[in-house]
Formats: C-alpha cells, sequence, structure tokens
C-alpha cells in the first residue's frame, strides 16, 4: 500500500496497511469510522475512498512529534470530516452509538496515564453495540522507556478489553500483559523499529542520550459488547 506506508523505517509503514484490512475485515463498506489524533489522514483518506464515512478528530497540537497542518490537510482530504478536538466523551456534534469502528495508528501510547480513561469513556459513549475498537501502539520493551510504555500498554489492554468483558479484573488483563511481553522479549522474529526509525526519533541526539531501543507495534481489535 505504497499510499500509507513510506520507506523510512517507521512503524507506522506496518501499522497503517493493517489497520485498513482490519477495518475492512470487521466493517462493512459504507460504515460510519472515526479515527483518534491521525494527524495527517492518511488511512482515513483511504478507508473514504474506499467507501467508509470518516471522522478524523485531532486537535493538531503537534503532541508526539504529530503535525499541526489542519486547514492543509482539511483541502488535501475532503472527503475526510477533520474535527480539531481531543477526544473524549465531551466532543460535541454526535450522538450515543454513532460509529461502527473507532480506531487509532500509533496515539495512544502517546496520551498520558491518566487520560487513557477518558479516551476509553468516549469510546464507550460513540461507539456501537458490536462496533469494533481498534487501535495500534509502540511498546519500548528494551531501552529508555521501557517501564512507562509498559505502564501505559497495560492501561490500554485494561481499558480496551473492559469493551469486550466489564467486569474483568485488572489482575487478569495484567497477567495477559506479561505473558505479552514476554514473548516479545524472547522472540527473535518480532518486528522492531528499524535502525533507521530510531535515528529519526533521535532528532540528532546523541547515543549516549538516546541509546538504541527495541519498539515494537501491538495491535489489538476488540467487538464491543455492551452492558445492557
Amino acid at each position: 500500500m505504497p499510499q500509507v506506508c513510506y520507506l523510512n523505517g517507521d512503524l507506522k509503514n506496518v501499522q497503517r496497511p493493517w489497520t485498513i484490512k482490519a477495518v475492512l475485515g470487521a466493517v462493512p463498506l459504507g460504515g460510519k469510522l472515526l479515527e483518534i489524533g491521525g494527524g495527517i489522514p492518511l488511512v482515513a483518506g483511504m478507508l473514504a475512498e474506499l467507501g467508509y464515512d470518516v471522522t478524523l478528530v485531532d486537535p493538531y497540537e503537534g503532541m508526539g512529534n504529530g503535525p499541526t497542518e489542519y486547514e492543509a490537510y482539511a483541502q488535501q482530504f475532503p472527503n475526510v470530516n477533520l474535527v480539531r478536538s481531543y477526544f473524549n466523551a465531551d466532543l460535541v456534534g454526535y450522538a450515543e452509538s454513532s460509529f461502527d469502528c473507532i480506531y487509532s495508528v500509533s496515539v495512544l501510547e502517546h496520551i498520558p496515564q491518566q487520560g487513557i480513561k477518558e479516551v476509553f469513556d468516549g469510546i464507550h459513549k460513540f461507539l456501537k453495540p458490536g462496533g469494533f475498537s481498534i487501535h495500534c501502539i509502540d511498546l519500548v520493551v528494551q531501552g529508555n522507556g521501557t517501564q512507562y510504555d509498559e505502564d501505559i500498554f497495560r492501561e490500554i489492554f485494561y481499558r480496551q478489553k473492559r469493551l469486550q468483558e466489564f467486569e474483568c479484573l485488572r489482575s487478569d488483563t495484567d497477567k495477559q500483559c506479561d505473558e505479552t511481553l514476554m514473548t516479545l522479549k524472547d522472540d527473535l522474529e518480532t518486528f522492531y523499529l528499524s535502525a533507521t526509525g530510531h535515528h529519526l526519533w533521535r532528532c540528532g541526539q546523541s547515543y549516549d542520550d538516546f541509546p538504541f531501543r527495541k519498539v515494537a507495534s501491538l495491535q489489538t481489535c476488540i467487538p464491543y459488547i455492551a452492558v445492557i
């Protein structure tokens, strides 16, 4: 998918096509989609071209090295409804259970841990029962930031699992996270962020200040089972 993949070693080159395929496999064409924090609407634009009704919600303030060019993207992707806002349960202009799928690509791990609940409160509110919550996240499994990323991963996984099983226990999801982390660290075939991608994130810093890290991509697709 050259429209959504660049030759720069970034994990998004794996995550973007996976997300498109996951949506195609889960949501019939014509369904209503919402992308959280998509920045440049590459995935949203392709899904709109394929026949979906796509809304992208992003404050466009540059968080996590994200873009700020809201006006340019609005002109470049006229088939995507761009909403300049944070995504949470207070998002205005949309009724409850409005969307067949809510997804994100390398966004949730950039949200402070205390803000993850607010994002998933929004997913609970705006996702239709039977709809899908689909997310790709970057996860540092070795190197600077490992503990922070693992804590964020546990929070995201717990909140995601509650969409499918509202009364799930955090102890159970933590155990599943432990098993996943062990697999990532022990499996030599795990896809890691390339050296080229690492150089992009170093932004000119020395290796002493920013040594090489192992960064994996995790993908999750959960159907929303609403509590009656």
